[in-house]
This record gives structure tokens, sequence and C-alpha cells, in this order.
């Protein structure tokens, strides 16, 4: 990992609280926007604006900016240049943990691993449908806002999907490549995503990467597992073999023997919730204007677009009598020829009488249809043992309001005749069964995360100020905001 370079920049309108984490080419920041006030994260890129790599980073925030509207990628609310001429994303700001961490910990339970996954596909297949390859989803690019609801981020190195060869695959984990990109093929194709989704998937369901094992990590073995060796199992006794079955079709070695799209394999994994009596969660997709609204009616289109109901110009009746309607829009009854076009006011309330008749006729007979056909898909579906339908997706039972860990309270430290500082704090609530995840913080400083069922912390006094974050996680995975607290130290 590389340092930061400089200070944090000065940006008109938003005030430096904190370091975030540093990576190869940028560094983030905790912000308070001033108007709107909202605490914000702040990428800025390491180069000036100059650099040959700033083209890379105002790519990705044009890529973030198709796509960031969507509820499960990360929001983008502008972007810039500092006064120290470094380019910079303004983001929505998720607190830590984000899901690596988390697994670090250990495996999450099925259900909360498939609805996480499910809202993920869903970005995955906008970002496609955009024309937008991720190439690096992992669990650590995959956070949780506020409300707990995961979302998609770092677009750093997403490219436009083209023809075969004109993008290369770089900078993707290892751990969570397809095999492909191990062999040196140099696409972006979303086939690829939803490899790596379904990696990320195995890992929330295992607390580990599909292939890797005990020991130091060998990447050159790890890739010749990942491009030879069959799928291991899950190793749980809650996860049925479906739910095997759908993870080695989204991480066959074939590309093409995958499912086609991030979208196909949220229904399989919707149908594994289904036969787990699960909530079905919902898929989020785009949705063109064009699908809701209507457009004008092209001088071309008049003639094939006509209204159900409307008769031809002359009809022959079954008694052989001619009869001719007008060309006006809307249902109409038929006229007889020689009928007098003067006496149509005179004729207006008959008319009208036989046309309510014939409404409520049809009216009549469409209600009976559709009562009809209800009983006969209820009892396909009783005899059919339930199977469930994706037509309409429910939402989840339980809102992600409803679903929040509420954080640690009294986090204080104290520093100890050794030198060390013991941060401890009080559990979110009296009957708390949960455990915890605390980290230093130190600016300009990436540092790890710890986990501990205890609520007590020892760790290095540090010249001048000591600082602590701290964060609960509930026996289910999910984790609460973060709270700081620093103490003077000599």
């Amino acid at each position: 990992m590389l340092e930061r370079h400089g200070t944090p920049p000065v940006i008109a309108g938003f005030t430096y609280l904190s370091d975030l984490g540093a990576g190869g080419y940028s560094t983030v920041y905790l912000f308070e926007q001033q108007m709107p006030r909202r605490e914000v994260a702040v990428k800025v890129m390491n180069a000036d604006v100059e650099d040959r790599t700033a083209s890379r980073f105002e790519s990705e925030a044009n890529l973030m900016a198709r796509v960031s509207s969507h509820p499960a990628i990360l929001s983008i609310y502008g972007a810039g240049v500092s006064t120290d001429g470094h380019p910079f994303l303004v983001m929505e700001y998720c607190p830590p943990p984000q899901l690596g961490a988390i697994l670090r910990q250990g495996a999450l339970n099925v259900g909360e691993a498939l609805s996480i996954a499910i809202q993920i596909a869903g970005a995955v297949e906008t970002a496609h449908r955009a024309g937008i390859v991720h190439r690096d989803i992992k669990p650590a690019n995959i956070l949780f806002t506020t409300y707990r609801r995961p979302v998609l981020s770092d677009f750093g190195i997403s490219a436009m999907s083209g023809p075969e060869g004109s993008e290369e695959l770089r900078g993707m984990s290892v751990p969570w490549a397809p095999p492909e990109q191990l062999v040196g093929m140099r696409s972006a194709n979303p086939a690829s995503d939803v490899y790596s989704l379904g990696a990320t998937t195995f890992a929330m369901l295992t607390g580990r990467s599909p292939f890797e094992v005990d020991g130091a990590p060998d990447v050159y073995e790890l890739s010749r597992r990942i491009v030879k060796d069959p799928l291991p199992p899950l190793g749980r006794q809650d996860a049925p073999p479906s739910l095997h079955r759908v993870l080695s079709v989204a991480m066959d070695k074939n590309p093409e023997s995958r499912y086609p799209t991030a979208l196909a394999f949220a229904r399989a994994l919707q149908q594994v919730q289904a036969e787990l009596d699960l909530p079905i969660t919902t898929v989020d997709l785009f949705h063109e204007a064009e699908a809701t609204t209507a457009r004008p009616q092209r001088p071309e289109e008049e003639d094939e677009a006509t209204h159900m109901g409307v008769f031809s110009r002359v009809e022959i009746t079954s008694d052989g009598m001619a009869m001719r309607v007008d060309d006006s829009p809307g249902p109409q009854l038929p006229r007889p020829i020689g009928y007098d076009e003067e006496s149509e006011e005179e004729a207006a309330p008959a008319r009208e009488s036989r046309w309510r008749l014939v409404v409520a006729i049809v009216a009549g007979l469409v209600l009976v249809a559709l009562v009809i056909g209800a009983i006969v898909v209820a009892q396909q579906r009783e005899s059919a043992g339930g199977n469930s339908t994706f037509q309409t997706i429910a939402p989840p039972k339980v809102s992600p309001v409803e679903a929040a860990v509420e954080p640690p309270t009294n986090l204080r430290g104290e520093v100890e005749e050794d030198g060390s500082v013991v941060f401890t704090w009080d559990a979110p609530s009296p009957e708390w069964k949960g455990s915890y995840l605390y980290r230093e913080v130190v600016p300009g400083e990436k540092t790890d995360v710890e986990p501990t069922k205890t609520t007590t912390a020892s760790i290095p006094a540090r010249s001048g100020r000591t600082c602590l974050e701290v964060s609960a996680v509930r026996d289910d995975g999910k984790s609460s905001p973060s709270v700081t607290a620093c103490i003077d130290t000599p």
C-alpha cells in the first residue's frame, strides 16, 4: 500500500474530519459537507491533474455517475479539483466495517448471504446494461450504508465492455478472479463479473474465498486451483445442495457455461430462497422512461395502432346486410349503407342505449373469464406444490431500519503505566450477545480491523493523541455504525 501524498486537500464547502484509507493511486478522507450538512467520503487522486492517470480518475467519476442512483451502488455526489490541483470525488460515506472485515470474523447465515448477493447482482446487472464491467467484485468492495444496505463500490478499474481483446483485465484480486483472467484473457466481459460475484457469495457462506486453504497464501498455487480444481463444497448443513449447484454454474471454468447475466444468477438465488421458505429479495433494475411514458404516434403507425372494437369500414352481416362504420377512433356500432347522415342526431339516443348494452355484456364476460382464470391458476399452483413465481418480487419482510444494530456506548480510554492505552466500552444493550470490531485511527494510515468478544482493547500509545474506532456486530453478521474516542497521550 502506498502512503498518501501530502496533507488533506482544501476543498471549498467541506471540512476535513479524518483519514479513511489509502490505495495505489488515491486516498479517501472523511469530510463534512457544509451545504447540505452531512458526512461524505472524498476520494482524492495522489497525482495532480496533469498526470497521465488523471484520465483514469475522470473515467471512474463518469462511470459511477451513470449508475450510482442504483440503491445497491455507492452514490457519487460530485467531483472537482482541489485548490492544490488534485482531482477528487465526493461520495456517500458508509461507516465500517465493509463486508471483507465482517467475513474475517466468520461466515454469514444463509438468508443474509443470499439477500446481499441478490441486491449486489441487481447492481451488477444495471452496470452491465449501461455497458460497464466492474472487474473487481470482492467482499472488500461491498460496503454498507447507515441503513445497513449493501452497496457496490470502487469502480476504479471498471471498463466499458467492447469487442474481444479491446480491454485489458487488470488489477483484480487473485482470490476473486475468474480463470480466464489468470490465463491471460484480455477482454472486459460481464461473465467475469458473474464469476467474481459467485466467489463473493461463496465467501459469505464460508468466511473465505472459494479456493483458499489454511496456511500462508501462495498466489501461484491459488491461481492453479482456481484454473484447475472443482468448486469445493460449502461444508454447512443449512445450505441445500441446490445452492452449491447455483454457485458451480456461476463459477464455471468456461465463461460461456456460466449464467448469461447477473440477473439470471440473481433469479437462481431467489429460487433457493423460495426453497428455504425465506423472504424473496427484490432485484432492483433500471427502467427506461419509454417503458412507462406514452410516445406520440407516428403517421405511418396509425393504421396498425387501431383500438380493439373498431370495425372495418364496410361489413356484411349474417343476414346479408352491408354495414358501415365511422373512421373516428374508439368502439362504434355498424350502420346500414344508405343510412341518413342527417338523422344522426335523432338516432343518437337509441345508438347510445345499444352501445351501453354491448359494453355491459362484454364487461360481464371479461369478469367471468377473470374469475375462472384465477381459479385455474390457483389449482395449478396448489397441484404443483406451491412453486414460486418471480414475475412480482416481494420485498424483504424486515426493513433496513428495523434491522439496524445499535453501536457500543460510553467508549473511553485510559493510559497505563506500561505506555499502552486501554479503551473500554459498554454493550449496545443489556441483552447484547454479539461481538465487536475495533481499529486504531491514525491519520494518513490504513489500520487493520480486529475482532473481539470483550468490551476492551489495548493498543500502544502514540505521541500526542491516540484514537480508537469500535462497532458492534450482531450474531447474524449485521454491524452497527462505528463510534470513535480519542485520548491525549504523552
